[in-house]
């Protein structure tokens, strides 16, 4: 069952990344996550009510909610890093980087807790560099420097973040036993909160301040994160659900989101991005198959 969850999760990804890149495009940051988180954590709200299960949902122990906060926090700065790079960057660019989060969250493990990688686990590291490479080579036809654009960072930088949100799901909804609908209800609206007090602190401040644009797909991205993450969520949840495959699935959504997006959005030098991409998904592969 949890299968069939996680693949649900995948394609509804796929859509609300090319929602948020539509929504982003050429408009102000802030308010566009304003509007996305809000939406979303709307329509979990009138789920909730609409299931007759609020309250039971949302009442946690006082100690329980900073610890849902903080997983508001890095959501909320992995988006904020994502959005900036995807006002400018084309989406065949963005997706790939995204692809490399195993990358980084066993990265972590080995300068966090010393656990280094088995020979196979070394190869798809390897893989998924020769795919980074491949993709600065390839963003160079489009006047795109790798090594000098701050989105491209940016963009690592977001999925980084995504990478210790993931592992810190595992610890919310198995390690402390929160059901799914209380980690989305939460976060979603700690998210609301810290992105309205920004809204704030950037029309204050005029000289910094972009126009923003109101464009229907940007409830669509609260409403499909809320439903990817709550199918997510419930093969997390699943005691026989493997971890190894969870990834590897969910990280699949980025294909649909490559190819899709680039035919959307008319993106040109999608051959040489493919390659990167292929590179960098067989890399994410092996170490999601070694865990």
């Amino acid at each position: 069952m949890w299968l069939g969850w996680i693949l649900a999760s995948c394609v509804i990804l796929s859509f609300y990344d090319l929602s948020k890149k539509a929504s982003v495009k050429d408009n102000a940051v802030f308010p566009t996550l304003l509007g996305s988180t809000l939406s979303g954590w709307l329509a979990v709200t009138a789920f909730l009510i609409g299931r007759g299960t609020f309250a039971a949902s949302i009442s946690v122990p006082f100690a329980q909610i900073g610890l849902l906060l903080l997983k508001s926090v890095l959501v909320g700065a992995s988006w904020t890093c994502t959005y900036l790079a995807l006002r400018t960057l084309p989406v065949t660019c963005a997706a790939p980087i995204r692809a490399t989060g195993p990358f980084w969250t066993l990265l972590g493990a080995i300068l966090l807790f010393g656990e280094w990688p088995d020979g196979r686990q070394a190869a798809g590291m390897a893989c998924v560099l020769a795919g980074c490479f491949l993709f600065s080579r390839s963003t160079a036809h489009e006047g795109v420097d790798f090594w000098r654009t701050p989105a491209i960072a940016l963009a690592f930088a977001g999925t980084v973040l995504g990478s210790c949100s993931a592992l810190y799901d595992k610890h919310l909804i198995q390690g402390l036993r929160l059901p799914p609908a209380t980690v989305l209800w939460w976060f979603l609206g700690g998210m609301t909160l810290v992105y309205a007090v920004a809204v704030v602190v950037r029309r204050g401040n005029s000289a910094h301040a972009h126009s923003f644009q109101w464009r229907w797909t940007i409830p669509c991205v609260g409403i499909l994160l809320a439903l990817s993450d709550a199918c997510y969520f419930t093969a997390v949840s699943d005691p026989d659900a493997r971890i190894s495959i969870l990834s590897m699935v969910r990280r699949a959504s980025v294909v649909l989101t490559f190819f899709v997006g680039g035919a959307v959005f008319r993106e040109t030098n999608m051959r040489r991005k493919a390659w990167a991409l292929a590179a960098i998904l067989l890399g994410v592969i092996v170490l999601c198959w070694t865990k």
